[in-house]
């Protein structure tokens, strides 16, 4: 129970982040128009997404430096909820794009880059699946 804390503040800020990105005030720019609630979901799946990679990274480490399951577990578990933001991010930053620009998909260095990374940690994922692990066959 005295743990509980942070599960209430993911709640509190979830639910003022809904509020927000469907009843709050925005801008009235003419090339934003209403686009700019995406925004609100946009930005904090990739700042969700870019912990989740820390606390893959960090955990990855940890598990080179001492095999220990659970570590590799979170590393794994992470990087997979990154991914669903990754690609959530993605179509978002879509849909706001296509909305402001024009174009679903513009040249930006940012956008390539995400793509990318995302690419990547396909990859990843099926090296890891390709690879037979005799440790995790047994726990």
């Amino acid at each position: 129970m005295k743990n509980i804390w942070w599960k209430a503040v993911c709640i509190i800020l979830l639910m003022y982040t809904v509020t927000m990105g469907f009843l709050g005030d925005v801008p009235a720019m003419a090339i934003l128009n209403e686009s700019i609630r995406n925004l609100y979901f946009h930005v904090t799946m990739w700042f969700a997404m870019m912990i989740l990679l820390m606390v893959n990274l960090y955990n990855s480490i940890r598990y080179l430096g001492d095999p220990i399951l659970r570590t590799d577990e979170i590393a794994e578990e992470s990087s997979r909820m990154a991914m669903v933001l990754g690609i959530l991010g993605l179509l978002t930053g879509m849909v706001w794009a296509k909305y402001t620009w024009g174009a679903w998909w513009v040249n930006d260095v940012q956008l390539n880059g995400a793509a990318g990374t995302m690419l990547v940690y396909a990859a990843y994922f099926i090296l890891r699946n390709s690879i037979e692990d005799e440790q995790k066959e047994v726990a």
